[in-house]
C-alpha cells in the first residue's frame, strides 16, 4: 500500500513523489484521463480500477485544480481520504474565489462577471476603462485571458460570455507571490515571499527572497493563513499578490505545489513539496524554514535538455520528461548563492548553455538583481 495517491501525471506529482522518498513516503499517481497508475517515479503505467475500488490509499491529493466534472475524479472526491475537498471544488472557479476574497476581507482587484457584451461595457464604467477579462474555469499561462481598454477590441468569443469575470486592469510594480503550508493541528508555516516574471501570461523566473519585503512578509501571511483557515485547508497553498500602490492585492490562489515554489528544492531546507507530503499525512514539520541564501528558478520552456546543465556548480535542473511542445514547460532550472554577487556569477555561467530565448529570459533576471542590489 502506497501512501499518498496525486490525482495527476505531470511534473508536480512526480516531484511530489521524488520528495516522498526522503521521508519513506510512497507516493503513487494516477492519470485522471486515462485512469492508470503510476508507481512513484516510474514511467510504467497500471490499470487503476483495483487499487481505487480496494481503498489502497491512506491519502488523496491532487496537482492540479481544474478537474470539473472528471469521471475519476467525480468519484474520488467524496471519499474522506480526498484532502480539501471544498478548496479543490470552490478555487478553480475564479468568480467563487473572488467572492471567498470577499468574504474573508482579502484585498484583491475590483471584479464581477460578465453575462453579456452589455455586461462589459457597464463593468468599464464600474471598474474603470482597462479591464482584464478571464475565463472563469481552466485558463492559465496566460490562456482564456483579455485585456479590454477604450483603445482595443478585445476579441472575446460570444461563447465566452456567461462564462467569464471581469477585474480592474491594477497598475502593479511588481508580481510576488507566497507558498505556505497549514497542518491538522492549525499552525502555519511560510517559505519568504518571492518575485515573479510572467511573459504572456506564463512565469518565465522567480526570484526568490524578493526585495524590500520587510513591510510586506506578516500582512502577506496574515492574508494566506486567513484563506487556509476559512477553508479548513490542510498542505501546501500558493497566493499570487500584485505589489501595489494600495498594498498586496491578491491576483490568484492555487491549492496546491505551485511553480513559483520549485526554488525551495535547491533554496530552503525544506522544499514545498515536502512540506506539503509531510502536513498531508500528519507527519511533524519544524516551526520555520531555512532559506539557503538566495534563489532563482528558470523554467525551460519548449526548449531542448542540455546535459551541460548538469556539470555547473550551485545549479541543479530538474527535467520532466514530457515531449516537446512549443510553449509548454518542460523543465526548470534551481540557481542558489549566498549573495547576490555570487548569485549573478552563477547566472552568467549558465548562460552560454542556453538558446537564445532562455539567454534572455535569464539576462533580464540579471538585470533585476542588479537593481535589487541598488535599491
Amino acid at each position: 500500500m502506497s501512501d499518498v495517491l496525486v490525482v495527476g501525471a505531470g511534473q508536480l506529482g512526480l516531484m511530489m513523489a521524488s520528495a516522498g522518498a526522503r521521508f519513506g513516503i510512497s507516493v503513487d499517481r494516477i492519470d485522471h484521463v486515462s485512469g492508470e497508475v503510476l508507481p512513484g517515479t516510474s514511467r510504467a503505467r497500471i490499470p487503476g480500477e483495483a487499487l481505487l475500488a480496494n481503498d489502497a490509499y491512506p491519502v488523496i491529493t491532487a496537482e492540479l485544480e481544474h478537474l470539473l466534472g472528471n469521471p475519476l475524479v467525480e468519484g474520488l472526491k467524496d471519499r474522506p481520504v480526498w484532502s480539501n475537498r471544498e478548496a479543490m471544488e470552490l478555487l478553480p472557479a475564479r468568480d467563487q474565489q473572488k467572492d471567498l476574497l470577499d468574504q474573508l476581507d482579502v484585498a484583491t482587484s475590483p471584479w464581477q462577471v460578465v453575462s453579456s457584451s452589455k455586461d462589459l461595457a457597464s463593468a468599464q464604467v464600474r471598474l474603470g476603462s482597462e479591464l482584464v477579462v478571464k475565463s472563469i474555469r481552466d485558463g492559465y499561462d496566460g490562456k482564456g485571458q483579455w485585456i479590454v481598454s477604450a483603445d482595443n477590441e478585445p476579441g472575446i468569443p460570444s461563447d465566452a460570455y456567461g462564462n467569464i469575470i471581469a477585474e480592474k486592469k491594477i497598475q502593479f510594480k511588481r508580481e510576488l507571490s507566497l507558498i505556505g503550508a497549514r497542518l491538522k493541528s492549525g499552525q502555519c508555516v511560510f517559505f519568504p515571499l518571492v518575485e515573479n516574471y510572467h511573459q504572456h501570461g506564463m512565469l518565465r523566473y522567480t526570484i526568490a527572497a524578493a526585495a524590500n519585503i520587510a513591510e510586506l512578509q506578516q500582512p502577506a501571511q496574515v492574508m494566506l493563513e486567513k484563506i487556509m483557515a476559512g477553508l479548513n485547508y490542510v498542505g501546501v497553498m500558493a497566493m499570487e499578490c500584485f505589489d501595489s500602490d494600495h498594498g498586496l492585492l491578491v491576483n490568484e490562489i492555487a491549492p496546491r505545489v505551485h511553480n513559483s515554489g520549485h526554488w525551495t528544492q535547491l533554496g530552503a531546507d525544506l522544499s514545498q513539496f515536502d512540506l506539503h507530503l509531510l502536513a498531508i499525512t500528519g507527519r511533524p514539520v519544524k516551526q520555520s524554514i531555512e532559506a539557503n541564501g538566495y534563489s532563482i528558478m528558470l523554467n525551460l520552456i519548449g526548449c531542448e535538455l542540455n546535459t551541460a546543465w548538469y556539470s555547473l556548480p550551485d545549479i541543479q535542473c530538474w527535467w520532466y520528461g514530457k515531449s516537446w511542445r512549443e510553449n509548454r514547460k518542460l523543465g526548470h532550472i534551481n540557481i542558489t548563492a549566498q549573495n547576490l554577487d555570487l548569485l549573478k556569477e552563477r547566472c552568467s555561467a549558465l548562460l552560454p548553455t542556453l538558446d537564445n530565448f532562455h539567454q534572455q529570459m535569464l539576462t533580464l533576471c540579471i538585470g533585476r538583481i542588479h537593481e535589487m542590489q541598488t535599491d
